[in-house]
């Protein structure tokens, strides 16, 4: 009777193949079983016989070594003690030698050795019982020792017909082994010929109308609503083709409608995004997958239809962006930027990451989408520029000071005496060459910094040391402009990891700005303390501050404040420098300012697991 159910076929072939399982497994105990009961026979009844007959060899050669020892020492009782213990010994190994065998030959083998060993008593006592010891030694010599042979011959002939009876079985053992190994190779063949044949047969009339409907659904989502499923069958699969037919019917309809119309819409929409050239990530407010464009599929190796509703941060944790975006999206409620370095120097790839929360009705609250900017060419080109900015530089720098050192000469009489119209365009040279070199020294420093192969000597350091050590050289210059500088860092701060030497460049650029800008009677005051993870470190002023609009860009390249007057201004690099220290320390810098009430520059550095430095 034909199955007609997808359960009773799928059913039947599991059946099949577990009878054929049972019935192999049948015939291997039983093919084992033959296979034990050979080795059981070699092993135990063969091994037991030639142990036995050690036994009585033993008892035997222990006896003639008794009868030796007592004809030479005389001692009659301790003698014969032992020499009847040792007779005890080998009847008993004879009886029950003699209760195990069958084979004629060797029945008349043991009763041989019956016989032949009672005549050895009987001249064993004949030694014991002669009057003179030359008699007895006599007896022993041409009686006792050639008959104890005799048995000892006997036994040897028993003892090779067990080794003969144990190699036949072993040979019997190898052919029932070689027998079962042909059965179960001819059961074996012929359960994967069948296994392989109702399998085929099967698979082909439970799979064929599984690929039609596949093939129908790929058309349907492609928007084909016309497919049909040409499958008859009375089982799960034909009410299943019958199902389809109906959806794809009801989606025909709707599609005609208002609604259909509304999210022909949403996928044209969804569409348009998923075109966009940068790859691009909406996430819910759980951080879970709700939408990937094909660049960000390519990006992370992820498909839409594997990660949706998935943990972002779960399913890229074996890329190289993990890291960088958990630190973004812990705050994902702010607009975000940053730059991100995904791989080494020689093929690093740079991303401008945007992170902008959604707050739409109808969205979960939450929501975010992630943009990825490849800007790895930009960054080619500003690298190119920093290169060439730093060649020139450093062209300039030895002409730059030759000029510095005449004007020097010039302005103090060396090379002859100047008259005041002289010496002020001496003394303005003076000044425009030392600003100039200035400018280029900055710019050497900035390329060194931003440069890969520049080396930080990260040590577990003391952040108040270095403040300490950095005030003596701005205190003359405070004193003549008429502020007071300070420094008030925290009792027992812990340690940080920081490059020292880096670290106390940063503190040297930020009391210059604020002195530089701070007027006759403000002060300058640097504090740090512990927040969290990490050591923030404030240089505030009362000064002239900061206007908003600069506020955004100050730690920019090229940067100047324009409120300032021309003289105080900078080469606009020493806080782009600072800049790019801190983030090599893993830290961050920022500016709090307002025109008229001064500036305060803040940084942090990570703490340094070697705990508080203690005097």
């Amino acid at each position: 009777m034909t199955p007609k159910t997808l359960k009773s076929k799928v059913s039947l072939v599991y059946f099949s193949l577990i009878f054929i399982i049972l019935m192999l497994g049948v015939i291997s105990l039983w093919n084992l079983t033959r296979i034990g009961r050979a080795v059981n026979n070699i092993v135990i009844t063969n091994y037991n016989s030639i142990q036995r007959l050690g036994h009585m060899s033993d008892a035997l050669n222990s006896q003639g070594s008794i009868l030796l020892t007592y004809l030479d020492t005389g001692n009659y009782d301790a003698a014969l003690e032992q020499f009847d213990a040792q007779t005890t010994i080998f009847w008993e190994n004879y009886h029950m030698e003699h209760a195990t065998i069958i084979i004629p030959y060797e029945m008349e083998l043991i009763e041989g050795i019956g016989s032949e060993y009672e005549s050895f008593l009987t001249q064993a006592q004949a030694v014991f019982s002669a009057e003179g010891n030359a008699d007895a030694l006599t007896l022993y010599q041409t009686g006792t020792a050639p008959q104890a042979q005799r048995v000892t011959l006997n036994m040897d002939a028993l003892v090779a017909s067990n080794e003969n009876a144990l190699f036949a079985r072993k040979e019997e053992a190898q052919q029932t082994v070689s027998r079962a190994w042909a059965v179960l190779a001819v059961f074996f063949l012929l359960a994967a010929v069948i296994g392989f044949f109702a399998l085929k047969l099967y698979t082909d009339k439970l799979f064929r109308p599984i690929y039609e409907i596949t093939q129908n659904l790929k058309a349907v989502r492609q928007g084909n609503l016309n497919r049909k499923s040409s499958v008859r069958s009375n089982d799960e699969l034909g009410a299943l083709c019958e199902e389809f037919n109906n959806m794809t019917q009801r989606l025909l309809e709707f599609e005609r409608s208002t609604m259909g119309q509304l999210l022909s819409e949403r996928n044209r929409t969804m569409a348009i995004v998923r075109s966009i050239t940068e790859p691009l990530v909406i996430l819910d407010g759980n951080q879970r997958v709700t939408l990937l464009n094909h660049s960000a599929e390519e990006l992370f190796g992820l498909f839409t239809s594997d990660s949706a509703g998935q943990d972002f941060l779960s399913v890229i944790r074996r890329s190289r962006f993990h890291e960088p975006l958990s630190q973004i999206l812990r705050d994902p409620g702010a607009y975000q930027e940053e730059v991100l370095c995904i791989g080494s120097s020689d093929d690093a790839r740079y991303f401008n990451v945007t992170l902008t929360p959604l707050h739409y009705e109808g969205i979960d609250p939450g929501s975010v989408i992630l943009v990825f900017y490849d800007i790895t060419e930009l960054k080619r080109l500003d690298t190119m520029r920093s290169d060439f900015i730093a060649t020139i530089s450093h062209e300039f720098k030895t002409p730059l000071t030759s000029i510095v050192f005449g004007a020097d000469l010039l302005s103090d009489g060396s090379l002859g005496a100047l008259n005041p119209a002289q010496g002020e365009v001496v003394t303005t040279l003076k000044e425009d060459g030392e600003r100039l070199s200035r400018l280029v020294s900055d710019l050497l420093l900035l390329s060194r910094i931003e440069s890969p192969n520049l080396i930080y000597q990260f040590v577990p350091c003391d952040l108040a040391g270095i403040i300490r050590s950095a005030l003596p050289q701005f205190l003359p210059l405070a004193e003549q402009g008429g502020v007071s500088l300070a420094a008030q860092p925290e009792a027992d701060l812990p340690l940080v990891l920081a490059d020292p030497d880096k670290i106390k460049w940063v503190l040297n650029n930020l009391l210059s700005n604020a002195v530089k800008y701070t007027d006759p009677g403000g002060r300058i005051l640097v504090r740090a303390r512990l927040t969290g993870a990490s050591v923030t470190c404030e240089v505030s002023d009362t000064g002239e501050g900061i206007p908003p609009a600069f506020l955004e860009r100050i730690f920019d390249k090229y940067v100047q404040v324009s409120s300032y007057d021309l003289e105080l201004r900078g080469s606009g690099l020493g806080l782009a420098v600072a800049k790019s220290i801190i983030l090599a320390h893993n830290g961050r810098i920022w500016c709090e300012s307002e025109l008229h009430q001064g500036s305060s520059f803040y940084f942090t550095l990570p703490l340094s697991d070697k705990g508080v430095l203690h005097p």
